[in-house]
């Protein structure tokens, strides 16, 4: 079961102004504490760490870039952050970015600039695939 409410998402831009919206977007939604990482070198440290039920990333980001990020993640010696579901976020939605994201391990893809329905709706997607995936088909959004 999940409750939005105790959901802990990650937020990873190096804009500050979209992690704020998108942060600002999961709040709505009702996430219960958002993290943010101004890059995917510090999204890969937030991960190293406490655990998260989501994580919500760009693309492109000049440490780091989403696809990085997604080659550490999804390697199965993180554990069960390995499994954590992603969200990208980017204004550069060719089918090549996200053939290569999918590919990687993405889970859905948002185009920028996107509203707070639109972020609802992939939430609810990934969401309901991680619980069905753990064998939980009782999701309450």
């Amino acid at each position: 079961m999940i409750i939005p409410g105790r959901l802990r998402a990650l937020v990873v831009d190096d804009n500050a102004y979209a992690r704020a919206i998108s942060a600002s977007g999961l709040k709505k939604l009702g996430v219960g504490e958002v993290v943010e990482a101004d890059g995917g070198a510090a999204a890969i440290l937030e991960l190293l760490g406490a655990p998260f039920d989501l994580m919500l990333m760009d693309w492109y980001m000049p440490d780091v870039s989403g696809a990085g990020v997604m080659t550490v993640l999804r390697d199965p010696k993180l554990g069960a952050a390995s499994r954590t579901p992603v969200i990208l976020m980017t204004a550069y939605a060719s089918r090549d970015n996200i053939a290569r994201a999918r590919e990687l391990g993405v889970n859905e893809v948002l185009v920028k600039p996107f509203t707070t329905d639109q972020l609802g709706i992939a939430l609810s997607r990934v969401l309901g695939e991680a619980a069905r995936a753990a064998g939980d088909d009782s999701v309450f959004l």
